[in-house]
């Protein structure tokens, strides 16, 4: 029987793999924030099938948050190492 939570956990995770190989042809994205949003739908149906629905319910909402991270957020690991270089180089001009 077709459940919500199925819906729901394959939409994301199309949603989310959907991205990921959109960012891959362009971009050189991390792997493991949606490794984790995959893991997370395996687990939250999984949980959703065998009668744990308020915590399926809760891992599908943290994998939904962590989705919309990686949608809004493309490029965190540049942003973080331009304020690396951008403070080295500031202290090395004073100094």
């Amino acid at each position: 029987m077709v459940t919500l939570f199925d819906i729901y956990s394959l939409i994301l995770l199309l949603a989310s793999m959907g991205l990921f190989v959109k960012r891959y042809t362009t971009q050189n994205p991390p792997v493991y924030p949606y490794l984790i949003i995959a893991c997370t739908c395996l687990v939250a149906n999984w949980l959703g099938e065998s009668g744990g629905g308020i915590f399926a319910l809760t891992l599908l909402v943290a994998a939904s948050f962590s989705f919309l991270g990686c949608l809004l957020y493309p490029s965190w690991r540049n942003m973080t190492e331009n304020g690396v270089q951008k403070t080295s180089s500031f202290i090395g001009k004073d100094d």
